[in-house]
Formats: C-alpha cells, structure tokens, sequence
C-alpha cells in the first residue's frame, strides 16, 4: 500500500531548510538540532516527502515534546503496522510483517506486547539489576582501567561498546565463552545497519543470520540447563498465560526477541555513554563539579540521556483517519516520533541546548513514552552510572584528542571515533 499523502510534491518543505531527513550522509555530523529547533517553531506535524525512502513513500514528522507524549499514549499509532498496509514497524520504511514487524517485542502492539513485557520484565527490574551489580561493576573497572593504563583509547568501540555488550549478555543469560562473539556482531551492525555506512549490505544481513542462527542454539542450551531468571531462559521456558486470549510465544517470537535485545540492548546505551562522555569532556568545569560532589550524579545521567537521545525517532502507522492538530493524517500513513526534538524543546527544558549535570526537573523521552518505552531503562541507568563511578574514580580529565566521527544514522546516534585522553586521578 502507498499512502495517499505520497503524490504530494517531492520538493522539501521550507521549514526543513534542505535537510532531508531520509538522507543518511546527513546526519554523519551529529543528529541536526538546529532543522529540528526550526521544525518545532514553523512545522511541528510536517508531512516531509519520500525522499531517498526504499519504498518511495512519504511520512509525518512530529517534533514538539507534548505532541509525541500524546501521540505515543494514542493506540491509533502503531508500532505494528495497520491501516491497510502490508508491512509497518519502527523504522522510516516499512519492514516485513511476521518477520519483523508483529514479531519484534518493539514492533508488537497491546495486548499482546504488554503480556511479553510483562513476561520478561521481572528479568530487568532495578531489585534484579543491583543483585548484579558486583559483576557489571567489574566489567566496567577492567575496561576503564585499561583505557587509562594506555593512556586513552577511542571511547565508543573500546569502553561503552563492550560493556553495553558484556552487560546484555550477562542480562541475556548467554555463555561468558561466547562473549567475544557477540561484542564482534555488535561492533559490526547498529541495528540492521551496517556500522560505518548506515546501511542495509552484505555484512549487515550475514551478522543479523548468524545472530539468528545463535539464538536458536542459545534457546536450546537453556532448555537443557536449569531454569534461572536471565532473559533468555524465560523467553526459552515460559510462555504468556493461556487465559489471555493470545496464541503462546512462537519458536521464532522467542529467537527473534534474542536477536533484538542483543542490539537494541547494547546500541543506545553504548552510544548514550559516549555521547555523554563526551560532553562531560568537553564542559570540564562539570567533570570536576562531579568528581567533587558525587550527589549530583543521579542527575547526571539524566542529562547524559536527555543530551544524548540515542534512539532519534521511532515510527508508528495510523490504523484509521485521524486529525492530529490541524493535520490529516490518513489510514496507513507513517507517523514518525523524534525524540531527539523532543529533548531539546525550550517549552520544556530551559536552556535546552545547555549540557547542565544540575538540570531539575529533566523528564526526557531518552526511553521514549507510553506502552513502548524501553523495557530495559532501570538497566541502563544502573549500568552507565557505574561507568561513570568507575572513572570518577580514576580519571581527573578525559580530554578530546582528534576529530570525532558520526555514523551516517537518522535511526542510532553512533559516535564511530570519539579518541581522548584519559589523565589518571592522583593516588
């Protein structure tokens, strides 16, 4: 299905001032605030055209904070798909039904997505997370530890990326032994892109097969061993209950959560950390009000998330007609949720475009909002505070030594190359 809205005029709207936000080569300087700033004021529901989509169709942009907290509490938006088309999910471009999109926890709508959520949740509350803090702790000591013995290291695929990595593998349940395996699949896609293009190749889709392939050796190495509460042995043992009214889980419901959490457990907060590390670097005179009252750190790591919005946007499809605002937003359209924005709107945030540790009250949408807000938020709140303890700890000043190098995403904020220096604290 193409959506009506499609034949509109393939010419940007001025609001955009050129940008198109389906270009990916765009965004390989930094997620654009400034399009985004202009956006709220002038377009803050922008019907943008196709652009360079694969399906060639066009899409809703909303942009504005209390837009997206109304919209995402709207179950006429769906992560699914609906409205007459074939396929929906998250991204710009529609993905595959029963292959992605009706299968993915993120692209599953209620009733059936709050009963996996709440099947699996218990594996990711705060209580389980601190009951594991002795080892996540020590998976980011080793790392900041090397880093600073080297004098530095490139932050992102050196410290977050394994540590993000390490720590959804030991949330995931999976073997300690196959850890380096998973961290070289991580290193290699950001979502179902490649890393370094942004794009959909050859290596991104043989990772995401043989991540695929992994999951189902994985879910037979726990149906063989005792049961235990990481994710994957719930995912691979229970099911949702029968009295629901809802088919249980598929074998491939159960690989594919394994495949998802994998990546969309690791991506944003390895590149919220790097973010955030970097602008701790480079507004100093916060590094060192940190290192000196340690009370502030609750506050800044959400700051950090608030700064960083590692997941841009998300998409929904409307399942019917529908006038949001002054817009008429047809059945089957996209409608696409910029988080990104939304964390930078100043009728929210003073300040917005202030990297500010002390900001209170700092209700981001870095989770997102609604139904769908990140299943594993308390997780990652717990794990980059820890790095961040970890080099409080150890580092008097983390210093920027070269250029740093975005990834071409509108869906991952991926800081590629971020090298700093990292001056040991005094004994």
């Amino acid at each position: 299905m193409t959506s009506v809205q499609s034949s509109a005029s393939d010419q940007l709207p001025a609001a955009l001032g050129g940008f198109d936000l389906t270009d990916q080569a765009q965004f390989a300087v930094g997620f654009p605030h400034e399009v985004f700033a202009r956006l709220r004021e002038e377009a803050p529901v922008l019907w943008h055209p196709p652009g360079k989509t694969v399906d060639g169709e066009g899409f809703w942009v909303l942009s504005r904070y209390a837009d997206l907290v109304e919209a995402s509490d709207d179950p006429v938006f769906s992560a699914q798909g609906g409205g007459g088309r074939a396929g929906g999910g998250t991204h710009i471009d529609d993905l595959k039904a029963g292959v992605h999109a009706g299968v993915l926890i993120n692209m599953v709508d209620d009733p059936r997505h709050e009963l996996i959520k709440n099947l699996v949740s218990p594996s990711v509350t705060r209580q389980v997370v601190e009951s594991r803090t002795p080892e996540l702790r020590s998976l980011a000591s080793d790392l900041v530890d090397r880093a600073v013995a080297n004098g530095g290291c490139d932050f992102q695929p050196d410290v977050s990326a394994p540590y993000a990595i390490q720590t959804i593998a030991l949330l995931l349940g999976a073997p300690r032994e196959d850890w380096p395996q998973l961290l070289g699949w991580g290193q290699a896609v950001a979502g179902f892109d490649d890393r370094s293009s942004g794009k959909v190749n050859d290596q991104a889709t043989a990772t995401a097969y043989a991540i695929y392939e992994y999951s189902k050796k994985l879910i037979a190495h726990k149906r063989a061993s005792p049961p235990s509460n990481d994710l994957m042995s719930v995912m691979s043992l229970q099911d949702i209950p029968a009295d629901q009214g809802e088919n249980p889980l598929s074998e491939y419901e159960r690989e594919a959560f394994f495949c998802l959490l994998l990546l969309a457990g690791s991506e944003p907060p390895r590149n919220a950390m790097a973010a955030g590390v970097l602008a701790l670097a480079q507004h100093p005179e916060q590094w060192q009000a940190l290192r000196a009252d340690r009370s502030l750190l609750p506050g800044a790591i959400e700051e950090l998330l608030r700064w960083s919005s590692p997941t841009p946007y998300n998409r929904r499809t409307a399942t019917r007609d529908v006038t949001f605002r002054d817009a008429q937003i047809k059945a089957g359209d996209k409608v696409t949720f910029w988080w990104a924005s939304a964390n930078r709107d100043a009728s929210v945030f003073g300040n917005p475009g202030t990297f500010d540790i002390r900001r209170s009250p700092n209700p981001h949408l870095a989770f997102g909002h609604g139904t769908h807000s990140c299943l594993g938020e308390q997780l990652a709140r717990i794990e980059v505070g820890l790095l961040l303890e970890e080099l409080l700890d150890k580092v008097a000043e983390i210093r920027v030594t070269g250029d740093v190098r975005w990834a071409p995403s509108n869906k991952h904020t991926v800081t590629l190359r971020m090298p700093v220096e990292l001056v040991p604290a005094s004994a």
